[in-house]
């Protein structure tokens, strides 16, 4: 995905501010998209594509690289940082989510 994209989903995502944290509290940083730092991130997407996922808002998410190195291809149930996760669906509205597993 080209930065000028991945940037127009972060201000989507999270307005119009230079850091912010992914669902797993690491932090990152709007211009160091696509680096692999202590503040890099990339666009991910809750249902893999390679799951049959698609490529839409609905789907993507933005997380820390090592974030999405952790989850790849894991779906539903995923694990990062040593917490277990879910991915949802409503099928209802046709949108992804992730939830904390007990």
């Amino acid at each position: 995905m080209r930065k000028e994209e991945a940037l127009l989903i972060w201000t989507r995502e999270f307005g119009d501010v230079d850091y912010a944290h992914d669902f797993t509290g690491r932090k990152i940083k709007r211009d160091d998209y696509g680096l692999e730092n202590q503040v890099g991130w990339v666009v991910s997407y809750m249902k893999p594509l390679s799951l049959g996922g698609l490529q839409n808002e609905d789907n993507e998410m933005i997380v820390h690289h090592i974030t999405a190195y952790e989850k790849g291809d894991n779906y539903p149930s995923f694990e990062v940082v040593g917490v277990k996760y879910h991915v949802g669906h409503d099928e209802k509205q046709d949108f992804y989510y992730i939830e904390k597993e007990d």
